[in-house]
């Protein structure tokens, strides 16, 4: 199979009739897309309600206008869980929208980004809009899917049609993400870019950064977490100090670990009796903070931000975006890094 099918003869659907409303992708069997990020450039629309965008058979990423406003908007099927909704994001039935006052003829990048459990049957996924001005991103929100482990088959780009509820735009830089990086999808043939900014860039994390911390001030007022001491805003709990060698964020660990989310008892990564070993300095930023506070042979619980762990981005199903982490770490061995 070609690894693309372009249902339309045109990536412009504003020059499109109006019955011609979707563009879909068609990908081979063995290629798993977790991300999916297209351009979208609004050049007009009609006097009533219009949307353009992109989804699949189970979610939906648009931007909207109706009469009274402009939307982003997020849409997945009625059995879905929301778990995350991004600031000033409002909820309705099977449906995230922000307001938010898009512009003609200004570029927005859209992604839907998705992590799947096969064992347990179920996916997350997240949807983001590239704000240009800014030059970040901002998270609209993430839904649970339970027995759904393929959600970002059947990609396609939509538009409203007829007179008065057309939208007149332009797809361009389409492309998703699997486990060997990211390929285009439309016909052109220039480089593949990444986006340009990872998600990690995000217009919200000032109130995140507070938000955080108000989880994390109740988690200690209630006695649920004793980890009060913290090193640019990664609070821990030194359990035993170690009697080893002291070590930095440049050389390599040996650990056993737990992982939980902050409030909640279930290990979502890690084990109490397997090593594991790695470079510290390639982890999320409060490993490399607040590990080097013990000695090898020492045990510290770390409660990490979102901001100092995966911020915004889907990294892994039981990881949603925005997650404050909790971390039990025993530090085993620390070798120097190798030259």
């Amino acid at each position: 199979m070609r690894l693309l099918t372009v249902l339309l003869c045109f990536i412009s659907l504003s020059t499109i009739a109006s019955s011609d409303s979707t563009i879909t992708y068609s990908l081979p069997d063995t290629v798993k897309p977790v991300s999916m990020v297209v351009d979208i450039t609004v050049t007009g629309y009609g006097k009533k309600e219009a949307f353009a965008g992109i989804g699949t058979k189970s979610v939906k990423l648009y931007v909207e206008k109706n009469k009274k406003e402009h939307l982003v908007s997020f849409k997945f099927p009625e059995a879905s869980k929301t778990i995350v909704r991004g600031r000033d994001v409002r909820m309705k039935k099977a449906q995230l929208e922000w307001k938010f006052d898009w512009q003609l003829n200004t570029t927005y990048k859209l992604m839907l980004a998705t992590a799947t459990d096969t064992a347990e049957k179920f996916s997350i996924v997240s949807a983001y809009i590239f704000l240009p001005a800014e030059q970040k991103w901002k998270l609209i929100g993430t839904c649970r899917m339970k027995d759904e482990v393929r959600p970002l088959e059947d990609l396609k780009a939509v538009r409203s049609t007829g007179k008065a509820s057309r939208m007149d735009v332009s797809f361009s830089n389409v492309m998703v993400q699997t486990a060997r990086g990211w390929r285009r999808l439309d016909d052109t043939k220039q480089p593949v870019p990444s986006p340009a900014v990872p998600p990690l860039a995000n217009v919200d994390s000032v109130y995140q950064v507070q938000a955080d911390k108000d989880l994390i001030d109740v988690a200690t007022g209630l006695g649920a977490i004793k980890a009060k001491e913290n090193i640019e805003g990664v609070y821990y709990e030194i359990i035993n100090p170690g009697s080893g060698t002291s070590f930095t964020a440049k050389d390599s660990v040996s650990v056993r670990y737990q992982l939980r989310l902050l409030g909640s008892q279930e290990v979502i990564s890690g084990s109490e009796t397997e090593q594991y070993t790695f470079m510290l300095g390639s982890l999320i930023r409060g490993w490399q903070l607040a590990v080097p506070l013990v000695k090898t042979g020492g045990k510290i619980r770390l409660v990490i931000p979102s901001g100092m762990a995966y911020s915004i981005r889907t990294r892994s199903p039981k990881i949603p975006p925005n997650s404050v982490l909790v971390f039990d770490i025993d530090v085993l061995d620390a070798k120097p890094a190798a030259k």
